[in-house]
């Protein structure tokens, strides 16, 4: 794949000897330009900010503190002590009742892309015990809200609320990201529930080569349309209905979540990223939402194919036919001002994981359905359980057939939400919707969004190039700003 640079810009890569150049645009690469974190007082005011948003059971924190309540937060040595110090500050004002656990790891470890794979058949029944530890604490009243983790399914509707702790390192918390108020995530989530819950027929496409399309079947959902049919989730998650049958605030469902008979997502898959850390770029090939090839990967998609081949005869639970690779989510996130961290990143929790919530980027994920009573089940039954990913940085997301007809729910990375009439009037109350509306992390990636080649600079060993480019943006943000648009995109540097 290479580079081609015309009056509008770069193109979508083609695949040489190819002549047809397909027509949409990458969108130019941007970061915000952000201060060190020197001292605790600092991260104050963002811990305050999710402190007050009204409670949401997602993955945007939104704790919703009360005077007196019982609150459990779980960290790990992985978290940076200002940040856990910062949390306790913010509860001591709240006055809530609190204890804070703070369990050893060991040594933060250094990823790589191929780690995903053991790390997930190790976070799989990790997520179990979770679950079944919060169901203890509120069957007995323990807690009134615990706080802990940035990813996976939580209880809801529970006398106990589960939030999370996505602040690893102080950058992680010094964010624009948590300062958006939650009307304005609400109803950036909403918009984007109604839009691919419309859709009759799903297109999802990304430069870096994914091109997939499913049946977004009736039988998937309620009459209405406005939840999932509730035959099929209280398969996958009898005692969890209500976290089954809807959307995760800022993760929204591109596909359900559950497999049906009619499964019939079909395409390919590519990317360089998951959500430990880059890897070199991988292709899936699907059929009946099954993955049947995996190309490519490098030691990552040596690894997963070691997986496919050693679970192909097996009948997981829920599955129409044998094998753990089995496509079941393409889920979009929603905060325009989430980035990706620069500072000591694919070093334990400061890693992909976190990125994949910044608007308009979908993250791929297959193998067994997390935490799902079908996952479940097969871990009882002794079987290799676990999923990983692969994240689409600039995808469009087309609905089909929708009574509008087709419709853009993503387009390049754009998830056009933000672009909404409603939305703006919202974002408006609280400044400029320009701003507020504008993501501020957009990966480089040469070949699609940078000048050169795309194999050779890039998708042959993204981790060397990502790193590289974090280090730069961190120490000499201004130059790189310079770098990637000629020092035009003042709004981005300052």
């Amino acid at each position: 794949m290479r580079y081609v640079d015309d009056e509008q810009g770069p193109s979508f890569p083609y695949e040489p000897g190819n002549d047809k150049i397909r027509p949409e645009r990458v969108p130019a690469a941007r970061c915000p330009h952000l201060k060190p974190v020197e001292s605790v007082d600092e991260l104050l005011p963002y811990f305050e900010n999710v402190a007050r948003r009204p409670y949401s059971p997602g993955l945007w924190p939104a704790w919703d503190l009360r005077k007196g309540e019982r609150v459990l937060l779980r960290v790990t040595n992985w978290h940076h002590p200002m940040v856990v110090e910062a949390a306790r500050l913010t509860f001591e004002k709240f006055e809530v009742d609190y204890k804070i656990e703070i369990e050893d790891k060991g040594p933060v470890p250094i990823w790589e892309g191929h780690d995903e794979v053991e790390y997930y058949l190790a976070r799989t029944p990790e997520l179990a015990r979770w679950m079944d530890e919060w169901e203890e604490f509120d069957r007995i009243g323990a807690y009134d809200k615990i706080i802990m983790g940035y990813g996976g399914p939580i209880l809801r509707e529970r006398k106990t609320r589960i939030q999370r702790f996505p602040f690893i390192t102080p950058e992680m918390v010094a964010s624009a990201a948590h300062a958006l108020p939650a009307e304005l995530l609400t109803a950036i989530d909403e918009w984007t529930w109604q839009a691919v819950r419309r859709a009759r027929t799903v297109h999802i496409t990304d430069p870096e080569g994914t091109d997939l399309r499913f049946t977004n079947h009736d039988s998937y959902w309620n009459k209405e349309r406005t939840v999932y049919n509730r035959e099929h989730v209280e398969k996958a998650y009898s005692g969890n209905v209500a976290y089954g049958e809807t959307y995760l605030p800022g993760h929204i469902w591109g596909r359900p979540h559950f497999h049906i008979p009619q499964e019939d997502g079909e395409g390919v898959i590519a990317g360089t990223m998951n959500h430990i850390a880059p890897y070199p770029r991988m292709e899936l090939h699907i059929k009946s939402s099954k993955i049947i090839e995996i190309r490519g990967g490098g030691e990552f998609g040596e690894k997963l194919r070691t997986v496919m081949r050693q679970n192909e005869d097996v009948q997981y639970p829920g599955y129409n036919t044998p094998g753990i690779m089995q496509w079941w989510e393409a889920s979009i996130g929603t905060n325009p001002k989430v980035h990706r961290p620069r500072e000591g990143y694919a070093r334990g929790y400061n890693c992909g994981l976190y990125e994949r919530t910044r608007s308009g980027i979908i993250h791929i994920g297959f193998g067994t359905v997390i935490s799902a009573d079908t996952e479940r089940q097969a871990a009882r039954e002794g079987k290799v359980v676990g999923h990983w990913h692969v994240h689409l940085n600039y995808p469009t997301y087309i609905a089909e057939g929708t009574p509008d007809g087709d419709f853009v729910v993503i387009e390049n990375g754009r998830l056009k939400a933000l672009d909404d009439l409603r939305i703006r009037e919202i974002a408006a109350k609280y400044g400029d919707p320009d701003q507020l509306l504008r993501e501020d992390w957009i990966p480089a990636v040469p070949g699609l969004n940078l000048p050169g080649d795309y194999d050779r600079d890039y998708a042959c060993d993204p981790m060397d190039f990502t790193l590289t480019e974090l280090d730069i943006c961190r120490k000499w943000h201004p130059l790189f700003m310079r770098m990637i648009d000629g020092g035009s995109n003042h709004t981005v540097c300052h």
